[in-house]
């Protein structure tokens, strides 16, 4: 059953970047496993169902990061958020592509994905920061997150590559 679970998740995460959350039906998920859509419906009760079973690790993951940003050196930081956007550049699309997922993720998690992510950029921006500290801080991770992504286009995420992403984030910050 857990197979099922995630052959689900990994064809609605396809289906979702593609077509968007919204443009997506219970039937085309079930189309595309050549499962009747009352099979589906037995390991989810509905597509929001598989949408949360497909983000909640990733989410989980980022909360965590979030959570415990102030407590990291922003080197630390940095590279956790390398680490974290690599693990999650399937889903990545999935959220920012569809309002209708941001909407869902605002009523059913505490911390919205950009609360989460205004925790680390205060984070890294260090105490009483001033608007140029904020913007540094902004764009070291726009650099973390953008590269990061960009590598995971033609190939994994190799050692070398995570150094000069992280390399290169830093700059930013202390630009």
């Amino acid at each position: 059953m857990a197979d099922t679970k995630q052959r689900i998740k990994d064809v609605a995460r396809e289906l979702f970047a593609r077509q968007g959350y919204t443009g997506t039906s219970m039937a085309d998920i079930a189309g595309r496993l050549s499962i009747t859509p009352a099979a589906l419906y037995y390991h989810y009760r509905s597509k929001a169902d598989v949408l949360d079973a497909l983000l909640a690790e990733p989410l989980a993951a980022y909360a965590e990061l979030a959570e415990h940003a102030a407590e990291l050196a922003p080197a630390e930081l940095l590279a956790a958020f390398v680490d974290f956007t690599a693990d999650a550049h399937t889903v990545i699309p999935v959220v920012t592509a569809d309002p209708a997922v941001r909407q869902l993720l605002d009523e059913r998690f505490p911390r919205t994905p950009p609360e989460m992510m205004a925790s680390v950029i205060t984070a890294l921006a260090g105490p009483d920061p001033d608007r140029a500290a904020l913007i540094r801080a902004s764009a070291a991770v726009a650099v973390a997150k953008e590269a990061t992504a960009a590598v995971l286009v033609n190939r994994s995420l190799e050692s070398d590559d995570r150094k000069e992403i992280l390399a290169a984030a830093l700059r930013a910050l202390d630009a």
